[in-house]
């Protein structure tokens, strides 16, 4: 694999901050979207528990997460390079909690009144499968180690 796929994938990270979550539901699939921050290649939602996706997390923490390139008028919405995660979330433990938060309100500052709200709690998304559509013609599976070298990290 070449390492233009891991530019393509850094520049929808940088450009995107919504994640489009899909988890299983009392009556089956349900789609819905959340911001989100990267931290040591996982993917950090701050979700309240008022939220169905969240109810869904709690009971089944198996869940995809789609990001994608915004769409512009200029561009086909067909080619809009992607990546399609799989994998599981799970609250952020106590002790990791400060840094996984300051790393959060890097990427959404807005979300700082949201840290004082009782119902709302930080999850990490711990990717198992990656898949990465470049565009047309684009798309490979991603290793986890491949995954996890876009951030300079162990796998």
């Amino acid at each position: 694999m070449d390492a233009n796929w891991q530019t393509e994938v850094k520049t929808l990270l940088s450009q995107s901050r919504i994640g489009f979550l899909a988890t299983q539901g009392e009556l089956g699939p349900e789609t819905s979207m959340a911001p989100y921050a990267i931290h040591h290649g996982k993917i950090l939602l701050h979700l309240s528990k008022l939220a169905r996706h969240t109810t869904n997390i709690e009971t089944n923490p198996s869940i995809g997460v789609m990001i994608c390139t915004p769409e512009t008028m200029e561009d086909s919405p067909l080619a809009l390079p992607r990546l399609s995660l799989q994998g599981e979330v799970t609250p952020v433990k106590d002790a990791q909690l400060e840094a996984v938060r300051q790393t959060y309100l890097k990427a959404i500052p807005d979300a700082e009144p949201l840290f004082g709200f009782g119902d709302f709690c930080l999850f990490e998304f711990t990717p198992s499968h990656v898949y990465w559509v470049g565009g047309f013609g684009s798309a490979r599976n991603i290793s986890l180690e491949k995954w996890h070298s876009i951030f300079h990290l162990d796998a």
